[in-house]
């Protein structure tokens, strides 16, 4: 399968090809890239993953080669579609980086020489990475290739599924040795249990037109590219660095706190934590906490999840609504810490169904259910909110008589 990774030197899409390697320091990825020497080579040891979102930022940058947008697809490129674009960043130098479609101006198309349909459309792009991140360009359909996002549970490349099973083993195997041990009999799993779940995580794991791309710098070391993803959103993963949550609501049971962290890094490049909270057998619907460690990240991240725009929704349909933020204080942070030590082991072993999340974008059928959907469960959480009050309330009266 022809693959595209992006580079962390630049942010750029380049088609690349993956190998694991067997090194003095331990296993690593290599990633050549097409029409360019090994010197621009890029290098991932395992050693220099050390969390899952470390994994997580690798295979973002990891998938199918996006193809070339054909004249007559013109009808089909509609708001919010995720594209990558080519970007001149110098004079002869154009470089790929992924987009959003902002708007579309139509045009009357063209017929060219043998009779082919020519777009004379414009599209407008909101850039997700590089140097105009944030900005908006007008451009041509012959810069723009549609994006192929993979299936649920593809498998994209098999080096790339070796290497992050591999990785993903030794992740968890740290992480439930930690959670068995600071909870002990308070509700870690059974190492019967830790061992089923390994196993079970691991195998969650294995979920045309080329493009020319040039100038790619040479990359530094790997141990550089892995500092550069931490610094760039400054993540801590230990709760004391991460003073703000949202509380997100209706998320579909068996939703795992991965697949969470794995969707906002995939969208918006931000590093954090989450939780998903036990939920009542007679509840439909399950919630989580999303915690973060600025308010630069807190504010992004709301836009994301309350645009009128968009909806996030589960594989079955089900929109996820957002329904707090707030800061963290020490009282917050320290029932936090607690509920991690001692129940994150046994919550996982419930929750570790990679359900597939994705946007819809306003305009389309599956916006209009969700609308719908997401409207329904508001008007159940206001008359769940107006129930709270009125217990209240006949609490205060019956306190009140009995003094």
């Amino acid at each position: 399968m022809a693959l595209e990774f992006r580079s962390h030197k630049d942010d750029a899409w380049y088609d690349a090809r993956l190998f694991t390697e067997d090194t003095a320091t331990g296993l690593r990825l290599r990633i050549t890239f097409a029409d360019f020497s090994d010197d621009h080579d890029e290098f991932v040891p395992a050693n220099d993953l050390a969390t899952l979102p470390d994994l997580d930022a690798l295979r973002s940058r990891v998938r199918r080669l996006s193809l070339q947008l054909q004249d007559s697809e013109c009808s089909s490129v509609d708001k919010g579609l995720l594209v990558c674009a080519a970007r001149s960043v110098h004079p002869d130098d154009r470089r790929f980086f992924d987009a959003f479609i902002d708007g579309v101006v139509h045009k009357e198309h063209k017929v060219g020489e043998g009779g082919q349909e020519e777009c004379t459309c414009s599209f407008i792009l909101e850039w997700i990475h590089g140097p105009q991140a944030g900005t908006l360009s007008v451009v041509a359909l012959e810069n723009i290739c549609r994006v192929r996002l993979p299936a649920v549970d593809e498998e994209i490349d098999p080096a790339l599924t070796s290497f992050v099973n591999a990785v993903k083993e030794k992740i968890i195997e740290n992480t439930f040795s930690n959670s068995v041990e600071n909870s002990g009999e308070k509700g870690g799993c059974d190492n019967e249990s830790s061992s089923r779940l390994r196993k079970r995580a691991s195998s969650q794991l294995n979920k045309d037109t080329s493009r020319v791309r040039r100038s790619l710098t040479p990359s530094s070391s790997s141990k550089e590219i892995m500092d550069n993803i931490s610094a760039r959103d400054g993540h801590d993963m230990d709760i004391g660095g991460l003073p703000h949550m949202i509380f997100v609501e209706n998320l579909e049971k068996g939703i795992s706190s991965f697949t969470i962290m794995e969707f906002i890094y995939q969208q918006l490049s931000i590093s954090c934590q989450a939780f998903v909270s036990p939920s009542k057998q007679s509840e439909v619907y399950t919630r989580g906490t999303i915690m973060l460690n600025s308010k630069k990240n807190l504010d992004k991240l709301s836009e994301f999840l309350g645009s009128p725009d968009r909806i996030i929704i589960s594989s079955r349909g089900r929109p996820w609504v957002l329904t707090e933020k707030i800061p963290m204080d020490g009282t917050i942070r320290a029932s936090i810490e607690t509920f991690k030590r001692t129940s994150q082991a046994t919550l996982d072993c419930n929750t570790l169904s990679s359900n597939e999340v994705k946007v819809v974008m306003s305009g389309s059928p599956e916006y209009t259910k969700a609308k719908q959907l997401k409207d329904l469960f508001e008007e159940f959480t206001n008359h769940q909110c107006g129930l709270h009050q009125r217990l209240l309330q006949e609490e205060g009266k019956i306190m009140r008589l009995a003094m």
